[in-house]
């Protein structure tokens, strides 16, 4: 059997108009992105070669002049079939496969598709908490201003009755026999506060508000330790579980911005096949989080507050290069169907 993309169709002499149509189906059933990342033209287009392709298919079929061009042109139109019906598949494969594919194929590729969103929201988020700190490192009482007055009284008591030589903990005082309970707790709390930005994210200034608000308190509070000189002390124990858990916060409200957007520019679809259309996108960056947090709230739980600063680095970097790998890598090798 012929590989058409082994011997391109213009050596083939066949009228200008089918050959430029084959040769474009072509180019675009060997572009590598999956149907979810092509942009409305692109998608719109696919059936329309589609069908002219298996016009052509039916014409040499009943001319039965060249049987190499034949076998080519229907090699073509399977893909091109494979590729326009290939949901119907799923139901013939176990969950635990789509589940594995699903979080790491398609959520990973959703997640890089929005980089936009989310480097915004980074830049918010970061870029604040760097003012915050630069600003409270410089004076003491705008910490009254960026903290809640009660937030920032209880630091800077628990800093000033410190021993000396004694690390800074923060409200990480719980003992090990505390930490089943207590991991609990904060998965839930950190999933309710998911649940929150997402929901903040369907009103874009709600969303920049709570973002700015939670960046100017990661700013000020560890700006405060620093004047005890204990930033390091404080950031060793946040970062080691918030390496998952800020990223994530952030991640799941862009979630919600991908449906506002739906409405908001819908392009080639009207709004309410663009919401349906977006609302898939929107699962894709949702799903993760929940995993995600869970696993932040056991490093809560159980290294941040006890493990050695050693460790708790280590636990930090991990994470760091795990959840940076799974966005970078994910999706990009053929998934094989189980």
């Amino acid at each position: 059997m012929a590989d058409p993309e082994a011997e391109p169709l213009e050596e083939v002499p066949q009228p200008v108009a089918d050959l430029a149509g084959l040769e474009r189906l072509h180019r675009r059933l060997a572009d590598p992105r999956p149907l979810a990342e092509w942009s409305p033209a692109e998608l719109l287009e696919l059936p329309r070669l589609y069908r002219q392709a298996c016009s052509v298919l039916a014409r040499l079929d009943q001319e039965g002049d060249d049987a190499r061009l034949l076998e080519e042109v229907r090699v073509l139109v399977r893909r091109a079939h494979a590729a326009l019906y290939r949901e119907r598949e799923v139901g013939r494969r176990s969950r635990t496969a789509r589940l594995v594919e699903f979080f790491l194929q398609t959520s990973p590729r959703a997640i890089r598709a929005e980089w936009r969103l989310l480097a915004a929201s980074f830049a918010l988020l970061y870029g604040l908490a760097g003012l915050a700190w630069l600003a409270v490192r410089h004076d003491l009482d705008l910490s009254y201003s960026l903290l809640s007055e009660t937030v920032a009284e209880d630091e800077m008591e628990q800093l000033a009755a410190l021993v000396d030589g004694e690390p800074f903990r923060g409200n990480f005082t719980f003992g090990i026999g505390e930490s089943p309970a207590t991991a609990g707790m904060i998965m839930l709390h950190n999933i309710g506060v998911g649940i929150l930005f997402f929901a903040s994210a369907l009103l874009p200034p709600a969303y920049l508000y709570l973002l700015a608000t939670n960046a100017l308190m990661l700013g000020a509070y560890t700006a405060v330790a620093g004047h005890w000189g204990q930033a390091g002390a404080i950031s060793s124990i946040l970062w080691t579980h918030g390496v998952l858990e800020i990223q994530v916060f952030v991640l799941v409200g862009t979630a919600g911005l991908v449906l506002v957007r739906s409405w908001v520019k819908p392009g080639a679809y009207s709004r309410r096949h663009a919401l349906v259309r977006e609302s898939r996108r929107a699962l894709e960056l949702f799903a993760p989080v929940f995993p995600l947090l869970v696993i932040a709230g056991l490093i809560e739980g159980f290294v941040s507050p006890h493990a050695p600063f050693a460790v708790r680095t280590a636990v930090a970097i991990a994470s760091g290069i795990g959840l940076v790998s799974w966005v970078a890598l994910g999706g990009r090798g053929a998934f094989v169907k189980a």
